[in-house]
């Protein structure tokens, strides 16, 4: 490639950050340098990506709007400083929903400190929500009608339709259910009319919840399924997880205890899935309801458990409290009156805290202050209206006025255009007697006009030709602009993607570098024990048999004592083995997996714990760490189930496949709560989950208390 051709393309490139960001910083100039212009796009990228993540609840969100906050920190550029509010507007709602409220209120602090009118009016948004989970109803709708004045003031529908949802929601806890039906419907219409679906469904939630209120269970439940049916066709988790909720309470009060459980399961996987404690709370809440109802006390009693642990970590006040009173409920309900009484105690301390006269009456000044303004402002337009309807009528009078005195003025024109139509009578006389002369220097005239066209359209054409020329240079630089862009764009697309492959074939090979380790060390120590300890264990025996041989014992006791010495030494020398061959099966890698597993049950105690194992589709040996990883799993999993589960059945099913094997293992034991197993303190479940993903497989685990427990892997054969 030559140097000219190089030159070239960079002439090119430097154009292209003009023509491309340029416009986006609303500066008419180019970038002053490359660092600025790459710290834009790097910017714009993450500040995309990040809201993209954090409306979808996933916790690598803040990594790329923390990046690029950072990256417009300290600059000057207006550019800069409005990507970094949009990362403010972006994070703080995160935080909100995950229930890190201090984090969510530092970010709306910086959001209002940083930004203009607008900037302000949404961190009051987001200062009223915080207020709201922590049933600080007071600041909450402060905040709220702060904001709504704002989006008045410049007469914003959707940021006047978000502040006035959120102030129904606030009224909905207070319970003055007829001004929340107001309010959100008002918010409802505003956001259906633009189109924001997801927005509009929110807002019919609480809609729904307001009509509960007031009694109104038909249009309760009619607004819940319409929303419900919105946020699924969004595919929006946050949504079918709330109405998910509501609609499990409304089918369970009514009765219909299939149609609850089935919306409780999706709340709840929706929630898991987005990490929604707030939700989670009231969902354990609700949850602690439908088994009371059913007389499921046990379960009861773990959800209001579980309700009070998620709606501490979301600050949720009003769930705190109803948990407090869903236990007390309980331990009434099993004899223990004495701790049911503190709880109570403990509820009406919450709920005394939340629902204050105070609040209420502040509440209420707050909305009588705001009508009251609302309605001075009207007055004060329609006067302002009046006056100006005034200023038109004086001047539709002076309209008239000049019409009159213009109709009077051309009636004198027409006296003097007689006048003067009797001059020109005389004139055209003496007019043609010159009429001759000037018809030859019409003629001339008319000449000199010919050539002046011609020179005009030769100096047209001229123009055109040249408007052309440039036309087309401005093109080919345009084109050649954006073709340098493209490639340049999509040669760091393709680096990436390279360095994110090289990544997960580096991690594999660390993976299965650790895993052969492990196994060598496994087959070290086996080899230590079955060469090493288990030959001291047989020249021992072989020496206090030789000696007992040579010594005469007379007593009985004396006998007794060297028979049961000898028997625990061929006990040891045959546990030594045992535990050799378990930690380096010798079929394993001849017979196969079947097999080997097959082996290893074998040596369980069949009246402690009797277990089967049916596998199928297995006629080929496998790659040898497959094999050996996968045994590890299972024996891991059979070692879990004899330590903790007090089981005394387990089933293993392996089935092998054209896509892979599936591995089912399944006890009658004790059980767990699945959704704590990331809490368990011991490494087995993690050395189970390190090595299933090494081989690009899956595992689920399904259990509850007293219910057993079944574990399912997959693992992909190519």
């Amino acid at each position: 490639m030559s140097s000219h051709y190089l030159t070239f393309l960079r002439i090119m490139t430097y154009c292209a950050c003009c023509f491309v960001v340029a416009p986006a910083f609303g500066q008419k100039g180019k970038p002053s340098d490359a660092s600025f212009y790459a710290d834009s796009i790097k910017v714009n990228t993450l500040i995309v990506e990040g809201k993209k993540l954090a409306t979808a609840f996933d916790k690598k969100a803040p990594d790329n709007l923390l990046v690029a906050i950072s990256i417009c920190e300290g600059k000057s550029h207006p550019y800069f400083k409005q990507q970094q509010i949009l990362g403010f507007m972006a994070i703080g709602p995160y935080y909100l929903y995950k229930g890190r409220h201090d984090s969510a209120a530092y970010f709306y602090t910086r959001l209002m400190q940083t930004g203009g009118g607008m900037a302000i009016a949404r961190a009051n948004l987001g200062f009223g929500n915080i207020a709201d989970y922590k049933s600080d109803y007071e600041t909450a709708i402060s905040k709220n009608m702060l904001a709504l004045k704002y989006f008045e003031s410049i007469k914003d529908t959707s940021g006047m339709a978000a502040a006035s949802g959120n102030i129904g929601n606030s009224y909905i806890r207070l319970r003055q259910y007829q001004k929340a039906v107001g309010l959100l419907t008002y918010a409802v219409d505003m956001f259906t009319k633009k189109g924001m679906k997801r927005q509009a469904a929110n807002n019919m939630g609480g809609l729904a919840r307001a009509y509960k209120g007031l009694g109104n269970t038909q249009k309760e439940l009619e607004l819940k399924l319409k929303a419900f049916n919105i946020f699924k066709a969004e595919g929006y988790k946050k949504g079918m997880a709330t109405l998910g909720t509501n609609l499990g309470v409304f089918y369970s009060n009514n009765g219909q205890q299939a149609e609850a459980e089935k919306y409780y399961k999706i709340a709840l996987s929706n929630s898991w899935q987005i990490g929604d404690n707030g939700n989670i709370g009231l969902l354990y809440n609700n949850l602690s309801d439908f088994y009371l109802k059913q007389a499921k006390y046990d379960a009861a009693m773990l959800c209001v458990d579980s309700a009070w642990y998620y709606s501490q970590k979301s600050g949720d006040r009003l769930a705190q409290a109803d948990a407090m009173l869903g236990k007390a409920i309980l331990l009434h309900l099993q004899r223990k009156h004495v701790e049911a009484e503190k709880y109570s105690e403990r509820y009406i301390g919450i709920k005394d805290s939340i629902y204050t006269d105070k609040m209420q009456g502040k509440v209420a000044e707050m909305d009588v202050q705001y009508q009251t303004e609302k309605r001075e402002n009207r007055i004060a337009f329609l006067n302002v209206e009046n006056t100006n309807k005034s200023l038109l009528l004086k001047n539709s009078m002076l309209q008239n006025n000049k019409n009159q005195l213009q109709i009077t003025q051309q009636t004198q024109a027409l006296i003097i255009n007689r006048l003067q139509l009797k001059n020109k009578d005389q004139i055209l006389v003496n007019e043609r007697l010159d009429a001759e002369k000037k018809e030859q220097n019409i003629k001339s005239l008319q000449k000199q006009s010919r050539i002046q066209k011609l020179e005009l359209n030769n100096k047209a054409l001229q123009v055109k030709d040249r408007n052309l020329a440039i036309s087309i240079i401005l093109i080919v630089i345009i084109a050649g602009a954006l073709l340098s862009y493209l490639f340049y764009n999509r040669y760091k697309l393709k680096q990436k993607a390279l360095l994110q492959a090289e990544m997960l074939h580096q991690q594999d090979l660390l993976t299965k570098a650790v895993l052969d380790a492990e196994e060598k060390e496994r087959q070290r120590i086996a080899g230590d024990l079955h060469d090493g300890v288990g030959q001291l264990f047989s020249a021992v025996k072989m020496n206090l048999t030789g000696i007992f041989d040579r010594v005469a014992l007379s007593r009985d006791e004396d006998r007794f004592l060297v028979e049961k010495t000898l028997a625990l030494v061929d006990e040891s020398c045959k546990e030594v083995r045992a535990i050799s061959h378990q930690m380096m099966p010798n079929m394993l890698l001849r017979s196969g997996i079947a097999s080997d597993i097959k082996s290893f049950i074998e040596k369980i105690d069949a009246e402690s714990l009797k277990v089967t194992l049916d596998a199928k589709g297995f006629t080929d040996k496998l790659e040898s760490n497959v094999e050996v990883v996968l045994y590890r799993v299972i024996q891991e999993t059979v070692n879990n189930v004899i330590k903790h589960a007090k089981a005394d059945k387990l089933d293993i099913k392996l089935t092998r496949d054209a896509t892979g094997i599936n591995a089912v293992i399944a006890d009658n034991g004790v059980g767990f709560n699945t959704a704590l197993k990331d809490d368990f303190g011991g490494i087995g479940l993690k050395n189970i989950a390190t090595r299933i993903e090494y081989l690009k497989g899956t595992i689920d685990y399904f259990s509850a208390r007293n219910k057993g427990t079944t574990i399912k892997v997959w693992v992909p054969v190519m």
